[in-house]
């Protein structure tokens, strides 16, 4: 019973084997429509809802500037009413009162032309709108950045589940070969019940991990569906080892402090949201100051009002006007204070995204330094796993080591290199996001990163 249990479970985990492979082309869509880097990028460019949003935002943000000017600019009204009109009219006489009914039709038409000569609240609004659609344009720059950072990132995530859930079957084919082994040493007496429950119990875990590394690669793929649209795509090019390590950061981490400070678009745009705050408090500072307007009227008239029936006017008018607050009910103060604090909200947001960016950029820097020493040394972890792994089969030959030996071997190699390929991508995706956090990173560093994926560029 033993033994038939122990061929179930070889032959179960050769099915589950074999469907992850068929899985693994079923999510790709057609295998020989691969995609790299770049040509993700492009289409993350064209597709990604949050990269398309950005753009519309920045477009919306765009016209905050032209609302505001409008408040500055002349403005040009006309009005036009027709009426039919019924008056009882009551006059006075010696003799009493004479009321008499009158129908009539009335009619006016003007056109009102106004310029503002001093309106501190037009100009102040003006500033405000300027300073929203500068941020809008930082935001949106800060997102185009961005988004080769999260392509980077799910493609990345993408090779790294094809990798662990290869792994994962090459763990279960090792097993299985081990399961073997134990058998036909269980028939020669030379084997132990224990050694093959060992190997049973592991074929389950393993088992589990491939479903585990099945899933992660489903969820990582439809990752990178997200950014580049529902087209068919096959496994996405792998990664050329030789192009490791890229140019490090090479200056010191505080020039490329400086760098973030200069050139970073968000912090950019929280400035913007300052200069806008400020704005705002003049904006509503101004609402009890005098207003000065030029006005150019033109109207004509007919019968409009009981005292001119049946005469007709054509009335020129050129004036100033000049109106004077004097009471709003304490809305003016409530407002400009209400302003102020928005404005040292607008500060203290801009001091935290100092420090959130430097810790993130600090981190970035740290990695890309570390990195090369780090990937090596996790080559020289999984060279000499393997070289391990096979001094222990060696060994259990020999009788000098056990088969949960050979087990424990061939896991931390497996580990080694999943390690191995996890510290390659974070440093790429460190690369990136250190230029990214900076400011500075532009399509020349996108190309450079991708060249560390082959591809045959058209």
């Amino acid at each position: 019973m033993k033994r038939i249990a122990a061929s179930a479970v070889v032959i179960a985990l050769c099915l589950i084997s074999g469907s992850a492979l068929a899985q693994t082309a079923a999510l790709g869509g057609d295998g020989g429509n691969s995609i790299d880097f770049l040509r993700a990028y492009e289409l993350a460019l064209e597709a990604d809802p949050t990269w398309l949003a950005a753009q519309a935002r920045q477009r919306a943000d765009a016209q905050a500037r032209a609302i505001a000017r409008a408040g500055l600019r002349p403005n040009l009204n006309y009005s036009y009413d027709r009426a039919r009109n019924w008056s009882d009219i009551t006059e006075a006489l010696p003799n009493g009162d004479v009321t008499s009914n009158t129908i009539y039709n009335s009619y006016s038409s003007s056109f009102v032309l106004s310029q503002p000569l001093f309106n501190a609240a037009a100009g102040a609004r003006y500033r405000v709108g300027r300073a929203q659609a500068e941020a809008g344009e930082f935001t949106e720059e800060r997102a185009r950045q961005a988004l080769a950072v999260r392509v980077l990132q799910a493609y990345s995530d993408l090779l790294f589940a094809i990798d662990d859930l290869k792994l994962a079957e090459s763990y279960v084919t090792a097993l299985d070969e081990d399961l073997r082994r134990v058998e036909r040493f269980v028939v020669l007496g030379e084997g132990t019940r224990t050694d093959r429950a060992e190997v049973e119990a592991q074929q389950h875990l393993a088992a589990a991990r491939v479903l585990e590394a099945r899933d992660r690669l489903r969820a990582a793929r439809n990752g990178l569906r997200i950014l580049v649209g529902p087209l068919p795509m096959g496994d996405p090019v792998s990664l050329n080892e030789r192009c490791l390590p890229l140019v490090g950061p090479a200056e010191p981490l505080d020039m490329w402090r400086e760098r973030l400070l200069a050139h970073n678009p968000e912090l950019a745009a929280q400035r913007s949201m300052v200069q806008a705050a400020v704005a705002q408090v003049d904006q509503q500072r101004a609402g009890g100051l005098p207003t000065v307007a030029a006005f150019a009227r033109h109207r004509t008239s007919d019968s409009d009002g009981e005292n001119v029936i049946g005469q007709h006017f054509r009335t020129a008018t050129v004036g100033i006007q000049v109106r004077v607050p004097l009471y709003s009910g304490g809305g003016v103060s409530a407002s400009t204070t209400q302003a102020r604090n928005a404005l040292e909200e607008a500060r203290h947001k801009l001091d935290a995204a100092i420090f959130e960016l430097i810790d993130d950029l600090e981190k970035q820097y740290s990695l890309v330094e570390m990195s090369p020493s780090r990937i090596d040394a996790y080559a020289r972890a999984a060279s000499a796993s393997a070289e391990r792994v096979r001094a222990t089969q060696r060994s259990i030959v020999g009788g000098e080591r056990t088969n949960l030996d050979a087990l424990d071997a061939e896991r931390q190699r497996l580990e080694a290199q999943r390690d191995l390929a996890r510290a390659r991508y974070d440093y790429l995706l460190g690369w990136l996001s250190l230029r990214w956090q900076a400011g500075t990173l532009d399509d020349a560093d996108i190309t450079r990163v991708g060249t560390c994926f082959q591809a045959t560029r058209p």
